[in-house]
């Protein structure tokens, strides 16, 4: 059920992120649609695995940050309006300078959510600490870029100063977090390792409280499985493959047979399998060089936004390429995904301005991408949703030989 609660809800709140970050409730209504549509979002928001949960909290905390960056920018043109003379700074050493580097936003408490959303992420994976590292650069550098909008010369010592100081902030609360979420642990007398530290006693750490003392081993033992996990298993796959969706994860297979399970032929399949919709994932594909394009040569900083999110789940596991990893943890990242091609797709409209013939072409191109989507979803529903259909139709859905 809590699967299904976050599957259904991240579908809402990724339409409202990207309605704020697009700047159109027609962009948004898009990416909540093209997510709805996504296999891989549809078979995580059905199962029972942790993976939907960091992608919930970790758009959570994108959504939190989103809505501070219009907040902190909003304050400092107000604050430019009153005091223009700040922004007029000549010389290092001039008092301006310093008045420059002391602006402070106010307190950010959309940005003390988004801390709590990491604490949540990382408590239910560690991978949602590569959220919090990448997504603390990401609004350091949103500031950076508001100050130097609003004139002050030394706009980056500014945003680097406060973003540090930021960090040092959001860290415990992070980390108040995570551990909060130990809290069945804690007041557990037989969980597992609970009560190691009594076990073992130390003569430089006896400082420590034992029940920290015990979560820390605990912790690194789990690192140590983890890091070094190196069996083979025949869905595990290669982050190249993720993007492209080159090897699926299976997470169900029964091969009924005539009068089983309501089967009406000699073999049916049952499957639910985590393939995300191709016409979203390879249209993302081709958007990201797009993205590249527009944030490192246009500066625009919405492309840099979805790239943050891309990096932040996705490449990170490149880094581990002994390890047995599979393809379904991609969907960490799915709504980064989603608005790569939505963004892509707002290029394709077009912006508002442009000739009536230029916009016309520009929805109808959307709208077949739209429309395809749809249909893809509807063609591989059955092996989403383990209905029982002819091995036939199941091997056309995967795109197998008959014979297989």
């Amino acid at each position: 059920f809590s699967a299904a609660l976050v599957g259904t809800v991240s579908i809402l709140m990724l339409a409202l992120i990207a309605r704020r970050l697009f700047d159109s409730t027609l962009l948004g209504v898009i990416a909540g649609l093209l997510l709805a549509v996504d296999g891989e979002h549809f078979v995580h928001s059905r199962t029972g695995l942790l993976d939907i949960f960091v992608m919930f909290w970790a758009l959570a905390a994108f959504g939190c940050f989103l809505i501070d960056r219009d907040q902190g920018r909003r304050r400092l043109a107000e604050r430019a309006a009153a005091e223009p003379a700040a922004v007029q700074t000549r010389l290092w050493f001039d008092p301006a300078t310093w008045r420059s580097l002391s602006w402070w936003m106010g307190v950010r408490w959309w940005r003390v959510a988004g801390a709590v959303c990491l604490g949540l992420t990382i408590g239910t994976k560690w991978s949602g600490l590569y959220f919090a590292v990448v997504f603390t650069v990401m609004i350091t550098l949103w500031d950076a870029g508001a100050r130097r909008a609003v004139g002050l010369k030394h706009w980056f010592a500014g945003a680097t100063l406060w973003g540090m100081l930021s960090a040092l902030v959001m860290a415990p609360i992070a980390l108040a977090v995570y551990l909060a979420s130990w809290t069945g642990w804690f007041l557990s007398d037989n969980a597992y390792d609970r009560a190691w530290a009594a076990d073992h006693p130390s003569a430089h750490f006896d400082w420590v409280p034992g029940a920290l003392r015990g979560l820390w081993f605990y912790h690194s033992q789990m690192l140590e499985f983890h890091v070094h996990l190196t069996s083979t298993h025949p869905y595990m796959a290669n982050p190249w493959s993720w993007i492209v969706m080159g090897r699926p994860t299976a997470f169900h297979y029964l091969s009924p047979k005539l009068g089983e399970q309501g089967c009406k032929v000699t073999q049916c399949s049952e499957a639910i399998t985590a393939l995300g919709n191709p016409v979203i994932w390879w249209g993302a594909t081709l958007a990201i060089a797009v993205l590249l394009f527009q944030w490192a040569l246009r500066r625009d900083w919405r492309a840099g936004a979805v790239l943050a999110g891309l990096l932040a789940g996705y490449v990170p596991w490149f880094l581990f390429q002994e390890r047995t990893i599979f393809n379904f943890y991609s969907i960490a990242f799915t709504p980064w995904v989603v608005l790569a091609l939505t963004y892509a797709l707002g290029m394709v409209l077009g912006p508002p301005g442009q000739s009536e013939k230029r916009r016309k072409q520009g929805a109808a191109a959307t709208g077949a991408v739209i429309v395809i989507a749809v249909l893809t979803f509807w063609f591989f529903l059955p092996i989403y949703s383990a209905q029982v259909i002819p091995q036939s139709s199941w091997s056309d859905r995967m795109w197998l030989p008959s014979w297989i």
